[in-house]
């Protein structure tokens, strides 16, 4: 398989890259105290938003006929791969775009929700998972009773970004008296709905605060069924892997920063007369970052690809997910001890990349449920 990017790719790759540079990276010092890498200040964040749309990168994923820049995976990952070298505006890169509401919603819902949302007017959040089935979404206990005229739904969801300010939710559910992977369904419930309401923020090592959400008795009409009963399994299968690819894109992105600073540093400290560049420990460091990143996104460009042709890439995208998570722990550990007493602390941007990055070894499935799946899709084949 031919691995080069085309140039098209190459093109939005180095457009990026710039506009990092440019933008992104001297608001580090500037915003020096930001509580995490994704907000903005309200007036920088309208301006950079409109410089996106300019470069015509505004909602990359979603089709161009709704408003969006119609990027395929391998573009996105590209993108989002070169954003995350910054740590500060990662918002300007969340997706605006909901596959499941494009594949399972009718015109009306997609007016309502979907096109607004693409445009920037308001945004909704996605609701899986739950106290006892974060990892597991075949386990949820959401349940959703079906009534005269419509739905009563019960149940909780928790670590849920984007809640406090999100106008519509997008919730995971099973039909009641189902199990595991039948019955799930989903359901666009308004943030104002009776019944339905946003819980305790829930502080994380990131920055980047989730909620919980609480749904008691909350009755939606049959308008606010996302296609029909049971059809939710594999519409949210599909988000998780596309979720799977663009995690393992941003660990790579911040993985490629923290080396970059990593080599820099090593050449230009010197301790007893020499630099830690000409020191054998620091050079296997430095070697086997380099190898990991370059296996990562060989790996990254080739699951990308094989899932726009519609490959069934189950066992890749674990494997890349797992590997790509830890790759990048171990990447910015290893820049922080190249650093020492400096990389601990807020000079840098290391000790924030080391919060941004122990996160990704959990969500969108963690490294042991990958290991786990990896194994099984094995052993089922012998």
């Amino acid at each position: 398989m031919e691995l080069d990017l085309p140039e098209e790719t190459l093109i939005i790759k180095d457009m990026v890259r710039k506009f990092v540079e440019r933008e992104l990276i001297p608001l580090e010092e500037r915003l020096k105290d930001r509580k995490n890498s994704y907000d903005l200040p309200d007036r920088i964040k309208s301006d950079l938003e409109n410089k996106v749309k300019n470069i015509g990168l505004w909602a990359m994923d979603a089709p161009k006929e709704i408003g969006g820049a119609g990027l395929n995976l391998l573009d996105h990952c590209v993108v989002i791969e070169e954003a995350f070298k910054a740590t500060v505006g990662r918002c300007l890169w969340s997706s605006l775009f909901f596959p499941v509401l494009y594949k399972l919603g009718n015109d009306k819902q997609k007016e309502k929700y979907l096109n607004p949302s693409v445009n920037g007017f308001f945004h909704g959040a996605a609701a899986y998972s739950e106290p006892n089935a974060a990892g597991d979404l075949a386990g949820i206990q959401t349940s959703a009773d079906q009534v005269k005229g419509g739905w009563i739904i019960n149940g909780n969801k928790c670590w849920i970004s984007h809640a406090l300010t999100a106008k519509f939710f997008l919730v995971l559910t099973r039909v009641k008296g189902t199990k595991r992977h039948d019955g799930i369904t989903w359901f666009i419930i308004d943030r104002e709905t009776k019944g339905f309401s946003v819980g305790r923020e829930q502080g994380m090592i990131h920055g980047q605060p989730t909620y919980e959400l609480s749904l008691n008795e909350c009755f939606v009409s049959n308008d606010q069924l996302l296609g029909k009963p049971n059809q939710g399994w594999v519409a949210g299968e599909e988000a998780l892997f596309r979720g799977r690819l663009l995690v393992s894109a941003r660990a790579i992105g911040i993985a490629q920063r923290c080396f970059d600073m990593m080599v820099k540093y090593s050449t230009e400290r010197v301790t007893f007369d020499k630099p830690l560049s000409s020191r054998q420990a620091i050079q296997w460091m430095i070697a086997d970052s380099a190898t990991e990143i370059h296996a990562s996104r060989l790996m990254l460009y080739h699951s990308a690809v094989k899932a726009q042709k519609k490959n069934k890439i189950h066992s890749e995208l674990a494997m890349l997910k797992l590997f790509t998570s830890e790759m990048a722990g171990r990447v910015v550990d290893r820049a922080v001890q190249i650093h020492g007493a400096m990389g601990l602390s807020d000079e840098t941007i290391l000790e924030r990349c080391y919060r941004d990055v122990r996160p990704m070894r959990i969500y969108e499935g963690s490294s042991e449920a990958m290991r786990s799946l990896v194994a099984k899709n094995i052993i089922k084949n012998v």
